[in-house]
């Protein structure tokens, strides 16, 4: 598991710089589908696209089981969104029988044995060929299951031989977080799950992706079932271009200064910087559009962009695009001009594996502090007070190996001091 850590600073300057290998990569999409089939309601997933429902997968199936639906009955949100009813962007789902009520979105009954489900919908083949590098699948989908994944939950199956086995080494239990408390009732929260695929699932011609629902019919169950939207297959294509530093400072009362240094720019079109107020992927706008015009050869060149003040906290990526359309995204650097903390305090973000984030503090003097972490919809799962700060260097880890992928906003409270540090925090 790998969680990414990105800074929102404070009043003074954020500088982030952002070192890569011998070149920047860009995604290409291998393979990928929207569930857009214009189906409101009742459209099996079997009448989409080459998809495929298989009864009976590890258990026997009752009289009346739930089944899988493509449609807009659950409609496919934007993540962190709550569920919505039909919008126009279809999504696959476990719904009802028609007897029991049929597809009314992520919703499935359990009033006992003859509701018992065990079905697999199964993407078409999909090949590889070519792609010899690492393929990354990834998904939105909301789901809430049992704990330990033993019953009324979703789970993702892959293939590397056209569906003959699916391993257990390729299961994924799925569980996403809920808007509201987790009670069964509860809308759930759209969420991105992203998995780097093994080397088996490179350069191979018989790959599939599946998604097996199970119910026991024990009737005892939950609400939301589960939901998938907007399946993608992505493999890295290298950019004619090295990113050696992103940064975004204040300028006093007259703007904000984004900058950027590259080299080896070769073949290359052009950069634009997006901004958002909100972090979050979908949200990004451009706002700046810049030719590569750099004239020095292999040595660096530098770019920057004059944007206005804010007022409260400013998100910057930075879009590479090479002259035949590729193009990869920096990470994400952050400004919060919403409050000042004399500088006493500087928060330094790293990238951390194995589910645990390292916030790294410089002090210039002695504190306690109270460090907060909460979910998109406001909810503290992670406190801990009167966390020592001593001057100068300091470290502190925060364990998510119990929360689930999503988005979090990590802020730190310090005693007799009107700093607030905060950042935003991936849980992938």
């Amino acid at each position: 598991m790998k969680t990414t850590f990105q800074l929102q600073g404070s009043l003074f300057t954020l500088f982030l710089s952002l070192f890569f290998g011998l070149n920047s990569f860009g995604q290409t999409v291998i393979w990928s589908d929207n569930f857009n089939n214009g189906c409101a309601s009742g459209c099996l997933a079997n009448t989409w696209n080459g998809w495929t429902i298989v009864n009976n997968d590890g258990g026997v199936s009752g009289g009346s089981p739930n089944d899988w639906f493509i449609s807009c009955a659950e409609e496919g949100i934007v993540p962190p969104g709550c569920g919505s009813s039909c919008i126009g962007d279809a999504s696959l789902h476990i719904g009802a029988d028609p007897g029991g009520g049929g597809d009314m979105g992520a919703s499935f009954n359990e009033t006992g044995a003859a509701n018992a489900t065990y079905k697999r919908a199964t993407s078409p083949t999909i090949s590889t060929l070519t792609h010899t590098g690492v393929i990354t699948l990834s998904f939105d989908f909301i789901a809430f299951g049992s704990a330990g994944c033993s019953d009324d939950r979703l789970q993702l199956r892959l293939s590397t031989d056209n569906g003959a086995t699916w391993p257990v080494g390729y299961q994924y239990c799925l569980t996403s977080v809920c808007c509201g408390a987790c009670n069964g009732y509860s809308q759930g929260q759209w969420t991105t799950y992203t998995l780097a695929l093994p080397a088996a699932f490179s350069n191979n011609p018989n790959v599939r992706v599946g998604f097996h629902w199970r119910n026991n019919g024990n009737g005892s169950g939950t609400d939301p079932s589960a939901a998938i939207d907007d399946v993608r297959l992505t493999t890295p294509i290298a950019l004619p271009v090295d990113l050696l530093n992103f940064s975004a400072e204040k300028s006093g009362t007259s703007g904000t200064n984004v900058s950027w240094n590259v080299e080896n720019e070769r073949s290359f079109s052009r950069y634009e910087l997006e901004r958002s107020y909100e972090g979050d992927e979908e949200s990004f706008v451009k706002i700046h559009s810049v030719n590569g015009n750099c004239s020095s050869g292999d040595g660096p060149c530098s770019y920057t962009y004059k944007d206005i003040n804010h007022t409260k906290t400013v998100y910057y990526r930075l879009k590479m695009i090479d002259q035949n359309g590729d193009f990869s995204y920096s990470s994400i650097i952050s400004l919060d001009e919403s409050v000042s903390n004399e500088n006493n305090f500087t928060l330094i973000s790293d990238y951390v594996e194995n589910d645990v984030v390292q916030v790294k503090l410089s002090a210039k003097k002695k504190s306690t502090a109270k460090f907060v972490l909460y979910n998109v919809g406001g909810k503290v799962v992670v406190s801990e007070d009167n966390v020592p700060i001593k001057s100068g260097f300091n470290q502190k880890n925060i364990d998510l190996n119990k929360l689930t992928n999503g988005v979090y906003i990590l802020k730190i409270y310090f005693d007799n001091d009107n700093a607030v540090l905060g950042g935003k925090v991936i849980k992938s």
